[in-house]
């Protein structure tokens, strides 16, 4: 098992979550969470460099975004589209209805067991979706 995490923040305006699809947001805040002790760190910030998508829901679209995050594990946003259920089968999708990206990431922190369930799952099994609520 791991000792530390990363999660990607889907944002706009780098405080809020993008109210759009986390695949649409301008921009996504990395973080690093450290399973033993809860510890979490600002990592860095990575441009939205995704393809456009050619319908809604288009898995190529999928595909490109996923490409973006081969070293993170948790991806956060208010919104997910219909590619959750193909990046599920990679990534632990959370969804928060805390617009603050700062006070629903410390909520996640509480749910540190539930994280290390999905993170047993290998990869190609769907993992649970995560929901912070305020």
């Amino acid at each position: 098992m791991k000792k530390e995490i990363y999660i990607a923040c889907a944002t706009d305006d780098g405080e809020n979550f993008s109210k759009e699809h986390f695949g649409s947001a301008d921009f996504y805040l990395i973080y690093s969470l450290n399973l033993k002790n809860g510890k979490l760190k600002f990592v860095s910030r990575r441009e939205n460099k995704s393809i456009k998508e050619k319908a809604h829901g288009d898995p190529e679209k999928a595909k490109s975004v996923a490409k973006l995050f081969k070293d993170v594990q948790i991806l956060m946003a208010k919104v997910m589209g219909p590619n959750i259920l193909i990046i599920r089968k990679k990534f632990i999708p959370v969804i928060s209805n805390e617009e603050s990206i700062s006070k629903a990431i410390n909520r996640l922190k509480k749910k540190i067991d539930l994280i290390k369930k999905n993170l047993e799952k290998p990869t190609g099994l769907i993992r649970e979706i995560i929901y912070i609520n305020k």
